[in-house]
């Protein structure tokens, strides 16, 4: 059997649910707008959110109108999406716990369907492809999200720099992300074929995360995926610490007047099922 990662496991994100949306939501959530836009959903269309997370992109799907059902494996991950949904009084919109692997929904389920930096994560990304298309009508839109280039994530080569700055003697896990098995234009474009959709279309987008205070952000980052807790678990406070100063000394050196960023490139799949 298959060893999982620690950012394939239900309990790690349910943890750290709050801290995620406060940490990435500001970035992901251009790429949930842009998927939306592109996806032109009509009010009343059915729209099923796969891996939700705590809800960008289904939170706007149902302020645009769609019906939406959003489901994530992890039960923390919608127990945050479901107060998001009170607060904002959408009668429109439902969470629940599934797994995007094996959807418990009818063929034909929905108009359209999504995971933004959702399916990437699955163990079984074809698997998860595959479902997104059966529970799509005939004619249904599909988006899927992925990274871009993993040299232009620059949160990650800021953060293997200062590590090897701060703590020299220390090993980065030499494993490939899970996040870095889809990954990019072309494979996201094959995998989208091979699990049967056609007129696939893909874009890429750089996104831009500001940070008002990159010390502020570095508190939240560390603790904002189960694979980042246990990589500075691993390192150790001291190093942690040190790490973190390196960290947001590279983020402000960035910064070319106003305020500090980090960018980071998607690519998003448009598909018909």
């Amino acid at each position: 059997m298959q060893e999982l990662s620690p950012d394939q496991i239900p309990d790690g994100w349910s943890r750290i649910a709050s801290v995620y949306e406060r940490a990435f939501e500001k970035l992901t959530i251009q790429f949930s707008n842009e998927a939306l836009r592109q996806l032109e959903i009509k009010p009343g269309e059915r729209v099923l959110d796969v891996a939700a997370g705590t809800g960008s992109f289904a939170l706007a799907a149902a302020r645009a109108g769609g019906n939406v059902l959003a489901t994530d494996f992890a039960p923390g991950m919608v127990d945050r999406l479901r107060e998001r949904i009170r607060s904002e009084d959408l009668s429109n919109i439902a969470a629940d716990v599934m797994d995007g692997q094996n959807l418990e929904l009818s063929d034909s389920f929905c108009d359209v369907a999504a995971s933004i930096v959702g399916v990437i994560f699955f163990p079984d990304i074809a698997r998860g492809l595959a479902e997104l298309k059966r529970v799509l009508k005939p004619g249904g839109r599909c988006a899927v999200v992925c990274w871009g280039d993993p040299e232009k994530f620059e949160m990650m080569g800021y953060l293997k720099k200062a590590i090897q700055t701060a703590a020299p003697e220390f090993e980065m896990p030499a494993q490939t992300p899970v996040w870095a098995r889809l990954c990019g234009h072309e494979q996201l474009k094959i995998e989208m074929m091979a699990a049967g959709f056609k007129d696939v279309k893909v874009t890429n987008m750089l996104g831009r995360l500001e940070i008002e205070s990159p010390e502020d952000f570095w508190d939240d980052f560390t603790a904002s995926a189960p694979p980042l807790e246990k990589l500075f678990m691993a390192l150790g406070e001291d190093n942690t610490r040190r790490t973190g100063k390196i960290f947001a000394e590279l983020v402000r050196g960035n910064c070319k007047g106003g305020m500090p960023c980090l960018t980071s490139e998607a690519c998003i799949a448009i598909a018909v099922a």
